[in-house]
């Protein structure tokens, strides 16, 4: 069979189900064969930036490899999506296509040198020499995005790859592959051992779980352990979901981006970090300073990448798969916890039970006013059990991480703070939703980010997916706007608005425009009764909602925080400050 054909097959063997692309001249090749392959479902987006965020959201919603294609032209176009999957460990197949290769020198229309763009940011890049190599590179794409650090992989092929012949006896797969993870390792036994020690003599032990938990399906065995040994359990944004936040044992999200100033203190006050799936990264720490990183606190790490062990924190270092090996850890724990474990673990809910009192004091406060807190409350007791969630960066995600809280654990989010590109939410909720067709799926849209994939609201209509996007409006680029107050301790001058303010913009009739049923929400009351409107009204929907920029209402970041309390300005904290 041809190439193009023996593309297709491939990624048939592997349960592809889904492709997301945009199309041109250099793969059209491609296109002909894929109408004899109905079961491979092509998604075309607007934007190949785009495509890269809708496989990226469909893998951390499904646990399959995303797959994303995009001409030579737009080869450059889909690097923020890729950068953001290989910082994040997400599984996923980049297919390019290209000029052929002898034309490049000769300056030809849409050529260049695509190797080197994706060299630096994925596990591997191909370059298809001849179509007989397409199966044994597929193979091992599969194989290397799955395995180990899980991560993106590029195949670059050229046009004429497409007519070459290839043998039908290549035509083959290793299916277990086209999962994550692909393969499974556990740590060696000694070190199981030596970390059921370190657990067991413990007095104040805290779990820290980040995406790789997530990666790893580890959700039964983190809740297992924690049960088993009274360890309180706390997550990163990016695994926000991993752990039941109702549970008397959960802290939430810790950290920079999600973390309230609580849970980040009973990070500080452990006498062990157990990090699991975690880079050690600065949003998760806080910038390395909870747990502070120079404190020479006792700490365990467990990761399937070899440079992660120890990285940031000195560690009793575990390599291997996040689900195993905390079930070994598990198996070979002693059956009695110490009382001082338990006692911590009762103090530590009290701690959290009055925190939950003061933010129910702190909404009834508000009264019907529309405030991002409220919102995040709102979407916890509205949402089903089971929603998933895509959220771009900024407020959408920060409120939402630290006060909507998760009752069920899984796959339940997709944030994008490994590297936090603008423009993801709206493409990652239509990858979500095509992988989850029948669950629920929330996308929590900036309006910066908005600017970046509002075209992609077409694709969703065009689809007809059933999207509830929910759109805060700040008429900013927010955050930075905060991050300058904060800096400065001082309101910002009127004219800095060149650097960071939009035009008013009614978000509702853009989304009617594209055919979408569009919204508007101006009190907590309003928006409850809208978001139950949507969550029970077929096909995709916007609700926006207008709220007060990051410098005139700063959210909860910690260090934030401690920047107005030293400038006397605590009083334009809303959520995690001194009005709590």
């Amino acid at each position: 069979m041809d190439a193009a054909r023996a593309l297709l097959s491939m990624l048939k063997l592997y349960e592809v189900t889904d492709v997301f692309g945009l199309p041109g001249e250099t793969t059209l090749c491609l296109y002909r064969a894929w109408e004899e392959f109905p079961e491979i479902a092509y998604r075309m987006c607007r934007d190949e930036r785009s495509s890269v965020f809708m496989a990226d959201g469909y893998a951390k919603a499904t646990g399959k490899v995303g797959v994303c294609e995009g001409p030579s032209v737009g080869a450059t176009h889909m690097v923020p999506g890729v950068a953001e999957a290989r910082a994040a460990c997400v599984p996923m197949l980049v297919f390019t296509s290209d000029v052929e290769l002898d034309t490049t020198k000769k300056n030809m229309l849409t050529g260049f040198d695509q190797t080197s763009i994706f060299q630096g940011i994925t596990k591997e890049t191909y370059t298809v020499t001849k179509g007989a190599e397409i199966p044994f590179l597929i193979r091992r794409a599969f194989r290397s995005a799955t395995s180990g650090r899980p991560g993106p992989v590029h195949i670059r092929i050229p046009m004429d790859i497409f007519t070459q012949e290839v043998p039908n006896d290549e035509i083959f797969a290793c299916e277990r592959f086209s999962r994550f993870p692909g393969i499974r390792s556990s740590a060696a036994e000694d070190d199981m051992k030596a970390a059921a020690r370190e657990i067991a003599s413990s007095s104040r032990p805290v779990m820290i779980c980040g995406q790789g938990c997530v990666h790893s399906g580890a959700w039964d065995a983190v809740r297992e352990l924690a049960e088993r040994a009274a360890i309180l359990v706390g997550s990163t944004i990016n695994a926000k979901g991993i752990f039941p936040e109702t549970h008397d044992l959960s802290i939430g999200v810790t950290g920079a981006r999600g973390g309230r100033e609580w849970a980040n203190g009973i990070v500080d006050s452990a006498d062990l970090i157990i990090f699991v799936g975690s880079s050690t990264d600065s949003a998760a720490t806080d910038g390395w300073k909870s747990p502070d990183a120079k404190s020479g606190v006792n700490a365990i790490q467990i990761d399937v990448s070899e440079l992660e062990l120890g990285n940031n924190y000195r560690v009793l270092p575990l390599l291997g798969d996040a689900r195993e090996t905390l079930r070994g850890i598990a198996k070979l724990l002693p059956g009695e916890v110490a009382e001082s474990r338990r006692e911590w673990a009762r103090k530590a809910k009290l701690e959290r039970d009055k925190y939950e009192a003061r933010l129910s004091a702190f909404e009834k406060s508000l009264g019907d006013a529309i405030h991002p807190f409220s919102v995040a409350r709102v979407i916890e007791r509205t949402a089903p059990d089971d929603a998933f969630f895509a959220v771009d960066p900024g407020i959408s995600a920060v409120y939402p991480a630290a006060f909507t809280r998760l009752a069920k654990s899984g796959r339940r989010t997709a944030y994008n703070f490994a590297m936090g590109a603008l423009g993801y939410a709206i493409p990652a909720a239509i990858g979500a939703k095509t992988g989850l067709p029948d669950k629920t799926v929330i996308g929590l849209v900036g309006d910066g980010s908005f600017g970046f994939a509002a075209g992609e609201l077409e694709t969703v209509a065009r689809l007809g997916l059933d999207i509830t996007y929910v759109l805060f409006d700040n008429r900013s680029f927010g955050w930075i706007r905060g991050t300058e107050f904060v800096t400065k301790k001082n309101a910002l001058p009127p004219d800095y608005g060149r650097f960071t303010n939009f035009a008013e913009v009614d978000y509702v009739k853009i989304a009617e425009g594209f055919g979408l049923k569009g919204f508007r929400a101006g009190s907590a009351s309003e928006f409850e009764r809208v978001l139950r409107e949507c969550l029970t009204t077929r096909g995709p929907k916007l609700i926006a909602i207008k709220t007060a920029s990051e410098d005139e209402l700063l959210p909860p970041v910690p260090n934030w925080f401690k920047y107005a309390k030293s400038a006397g300005l605590e009083n334009l904290y809303g959520a995690d400050g001194i009005k709590i």
